[in-house]
């Protein structure tokens, strides 16, 4: 019995330190002196003996009407739409990383890899899942950046955020978003990390992506500085309306071989077609147009969004048609 206690009582430390101190796993390996799976595995164990209890908050309610209409529609492998009723932008993000955590936790294979890229989608799935212990996964990061003097951004933050909640390896990409020219950019791709990050993005067996906008309220680009007033016009001129994983595409699915794409490291959209499921999180009736040029390019087979961008996303659909 005093065993058991004493087992209790160090497993209730460990968990203090992951959940109410804020220390990373591998902060607390290196305090008490085991491997960093060691520790997702002391946090398993206090789950299934009840010492930790965790909250899960339930999405709203689904559309099954809507998803089986983008199912048919845009031969998707799943895809969930968040029933948004009054519910503010914000509330609404928090629904959809509900949604698609729970989903991520039930195709994660115990040896995948795990490309995640930017967006406030993924960024709340994060917040939405319990830590795990999957040492034998790998997470690459697809798009790389550091933010800007003008803003931080939390993108590049999002696969060791992953990594530490699955407590495995991590393949990070340390490059700016955006280099002056071609040349610089093909310059930067000679760095043997930056070549072996996406080299490995592009073979991952899940890829978590964030649908971008070129709407000028939504448009980090332009919102950072990168892009100015008339670059932004003629990016949608040109048919632009979104960035995924560092490359601008135009509703039809197709990339958009400009100048902005060659300034920007990240695996390519063609990359994405080959990898075997890709999650996308987006939402809201401005996201439509992306979300639809991300599934006719087939850059996105599993959809989490709400019923507004759906509802928005048939109706582009059809008019076009």
């Amino acid at each position: 019995m005093e065993n058991s206690d004493a087992r209790s009582v160090y497993l209730a430390e460990v968990a203090s330190m992951y959940y109410d101190q804020n220390m990373t796993q591998q902060e607390i390996a290196d305090k008490i002196g085991i491997t960093r799976s060691g520790v997702s595995r002391l946090l398993s164990e206090a789950r299934a003996k009840g010492i930790i209890e965790i909250i899960v908050h339930h999405p709203w309610r689904t559309s099954a009407e809507l998803e089986a209409t983008l199912l048919a529609t845009f031969n998707l492998k799943a895809v969930r739409v968040l029933l948004r009723g009054n519910k503010t932008y914000k509330a609404m993000l928090r629904g959809l990383g509900v949604l698609a955590s729970q989903h991520f936790a039930r195709i994660l294979g115990s040896d995948d890899v795990v490309g995640i890229s930017w967006g406030t989608g993924l960024y709340q799935m994060l917040q939405a899942m319990r830590p795990v212990s999957c040492p034998d996964v790998e997470v690459v990061q697809l798009v790389g950046g550091t933010g800007s003097e003008k803003s931080s951004s939390i993108g590049p933050l999002l696969a060791p955020l992953l990594a530490n909640t699955l407590g495995c390896t991590c393949f990070y990409l340390h490059a700016p978003l955006l280099t002056e020219s071609k040349a610089a950019c093909e310059a930067l791709l000679q760095e043997r990390s930056i070549r072996e990050a996406l080299a490995r993005g592009e073979h991952a067996d899940i890829a978590l992506v964030g649908i971008g906008s070129t709407n000028p309220d939504v448009y980090n680009p332009y919102k950072l500085g990168y892009v100015d007033a008339d670059e932004l016009t003629e990016l949608r001129a040109g048919g632009a309306i979104g960035t995924m994983c560092g490359r601008l595409y135009n509703i039809e699915g197709a990339m958009l071989d400009i100048d902005f794409n060659h300034r920007v490291i990240g695996i390519t959209l063609e990359a994405l077609t080959k990898i075997d499921t890709v999650l996308g999180v987006a939402g809201g009736a401005v996201k439509a147009e992306a979300i639809l040029g991300a599934l006719r390019g087939g850059f996105v087979n599993v959809l989490i969004t709400d019923e507004q961008a759906a509802r928005s996303v048939l109706d582009l659909h059809r008019a076009a048609r």
